[in-house]
């Protein structure tokens, strides 16, 4: 019986479905065997949109083998989300968050969510589609969550603020949770500051839109919002 009970959990473990979400089975595929509506018609490459092992870019940071030829312009104060409820900390004013949110992930997510860069050229094309450019890709239709771009072609301001230092502000704010706390359900800190990836990622669509965790019950909002 021990080795029938054995053979069965055995079983049981090799037939459980993996928990991540691959980029392939995502709309962050824009191959041709991507399963959203926005695809090249030329590349069946599915990283080279993003990244390449030679020739990437030397300027951008934040992003490993960086292969778009084109980046949003640096970030203002009145790109940003901005209101008189934030506390001082929060601000897109505030001491260091600006310039910080123009070396973050911010900018990598608007190189295609802006809706114009999309359809910019790649660093270094594919060689398995003869160095020519993607073709099909149409960067104006390219939505986030309800189909609306991100504000503007170089705006945040109607979005979560990004770039704010977590650490200072949770000191500040009463309805922050401490970043340990944060941090234990799972929203992911750089330098103790909030990004895009703090809450999402783009390689694991599992918890859709690309987010870290589930949002059931706000779980992620609650993550870090005390209410």
């Amino acid at each position: 019986m021990k080795k029938v009970l054995i053979m069965a959990a055995a079983l049981s473990l090799l037939a459980a479905p993996a928990m991540a979400s691959s980029v392939v089975d995502s709309k962050h595929n824009l191959s041709t065997s991507g399963p959203g509506t926005i695809k090249s018609t030329n590349y069946s490459e599915v990283c080279v949109f993003c990244h390449t092992p030679h020739g990437a870019s030397l300027t951008v940071t934040g992003a490993p083998l960086w292969n778009r030829s084109k980046m949003p312009a640096d970030f203002t104060v009145a790109d940003m989300y901005n209101s008189a409820t934030l506390e001082a900390s929060s601000k897109p004013s505030a001491n260091g968050n600006l310039a910080n949110l123009n070396n973050s992930d911010a900018k990598l997510c608007l190189s295609c969510h802006d809706g114009t860069n999309l359809v910019d050229d790649l660093l270094n094309p594919a060689n398995s589609s003869g160095n020519a450019q993607p073709i099909g890709l149409t960067a104006t239709s390219l939505g986030i969550g309800n189909g609306d771009l991100l504000d503007g072609t170089n705006s945040l301001k109607n979005d979560h603020p990004v770039g704010i230092d977590y650490a200072a502000a949770d000191g500040t704010d009463a309805e922050l949770q401490a970043i340990a706390t944060a941090t234990a359900a799972g929203v992911d800190f750089f330098n103790g500051r909030l990004w895009c990836s703090s809450c999402h990622d783009v390689h694991d669509d599992e918890f859709a839109p690309f987010l870290v965790g589930t949002n059931a019950d706000s779980a992620l909002c609650v993550a870090c919002h005390i209410k």
